[in-house]
């Protein structure tokens, strides 16, 4: 980012809380979800962070009250100054589900536009997952601990397909 006056940048806060999850119906009782979280932006926005990675952070572990929803109330704020309103801020999340043998596995992706309106704003972000139901997916699913798959079978590739890269274009996907 070029040094501008300070008059002539744009200063944006957003301050919040990731509040709950619901309608995860792959979760089964006694199961819990938590949530990876990162504020992206274009090269014209400088992050103001007093934290090294940036803006990042995980929520701690949710359980499911008797309607099946996760309560959170995770805080979240980011802080930029930006030349230019393109590359205006995304939200990414992650949501994940640790299981009562302490296995953590991908549940959903979203990835939604920060609001750009001054004011409250309620949000609800539809989140997706990779759909693989090939027999030996499942096959191998049901083998290792006769659960559904979970996403992907191999973390490179998730990884891949959420950064948007090449995978992501040949990936059937399902909300959640």
């Amino acid at each position: 980012m070029a040094p501008m006056p300070p008059d002539q940048r744009l200063e944006v806060h957003f301050i919040g809380e990731l509040e709950l999850g619901s309608c995860f119906h792959d979760v089964q009782h006694g199961e819990g979800l938590f949530v990876d979280y990162c504020a992206k932006a274009g090269v014209d926005w400088l992050p103001i962070s007093k934290d090294a990675e940036g803006f990042v952070g995980q929520t701690q572990t949710a359980y499911p009250d008797g309607e099946g929803t996760f309560v959170f109330n995770h805080p979240i704020g980011f802080h930029f100054f930006a030349t230019s309103i393109a590359g205006w801020p995304k939200l990414e999340i992650g949501v994940w589900k640790l299981d009562s043998a302490g296995r953590v596995d991908f549940v959903s992706h979203a990835s939604m536009s920060m609001p750009l309106t001054p004011g409250h704003a309620d949000i609800d972000c539809l989140t997706w997952a990779p759909l693989e139901t090939t027999p030996i997916n499942e096959a191998r699913a049901l083998h290792v601990g006769g659960r559904a798959p979970a996403g992907s079978g191999d973390m490179a590739r998730l990884a891949d397909v959420l950064a948007g890269g090449e995978a992501r274009s040949q990936v059937v996907t399902r909300t959640s």
